[in-house]
């Protein structure tokens, strides 16, 4: 049986896969693309806002407080899973070349692992305001759910970029 917050993350995945969808649909080039996968964004931080405010029971005071951190969580996650992707690009096109260039490779490396490092930094910084603003009790609860939260999160804007770029493709 789907337990009660499995039904919300369906819900949520789909409400804004379908908010995507919708706004993606009607763009016609690719400035209206640009700014409708913003649009699709921002329906997406609103979602995940109410998850949270639902899963927590935060007080408005409380959302003032944590939305910003939450939005900057959402933009550290997107610039590592950009930098993350280059890195890993240019890494393959680096082994695919004979001889291997060492030096090169290593440098892609530590720019791969510069970048996990200033992501898990970057993470850590907002999850500790983010737990700051929160009783005791919220903080259990975000403890028992952040996990998935994260997860969630990730999936859902991997989606939403994945959905723009096939969606890019199609004039």
């Amino acid at each position: 049986m789907v337990g009660r917050r499995g039904v919300r993350r369906s819900v949520l995945g789909a409400l804004a896969l379908a908010a995507a969808v919708v706004l993606l649909a009607a763009a016609g080039n690719a400035a209206q693309r640009a700014s409708l996968a913003a649009r699709a964004q921002r329906i997406l931080e609103a979602l995940l806002v109410w998850r949270l405010v639902d899963e927590l029971d935060l007080r408005e005071d409380q959302i003032a407080r944590i939305f910003p951190h939450l939005r900057a969580l959402k933009y550290a996650r997107i610039e590592f899973a950009e930098r993350r992707l280059s890195a890993q690009r240019e890494i393959r096109r680096l082994l695919a070349v004979r001889p291997v260039d060492r030096s090169q490779v290593e440098a892609q490396l530590r720019a791969l692992e510069a970048a996990q490092a200033e992501f898990r930094s970057r993470r850590a910084a907002a999850l500790a305001v983010i737990r700051a603003a929160l009783t005791v009790e919220q903080q259990a609860r975000f403890a028992l759910i952040q996990e998935t939260f994260e997860r969630d999160t990730a999936a859902l804007l991997e989606d939403v970029r994945r959905f723009v770029e096939q969606r890019g493709g199609r004039e």
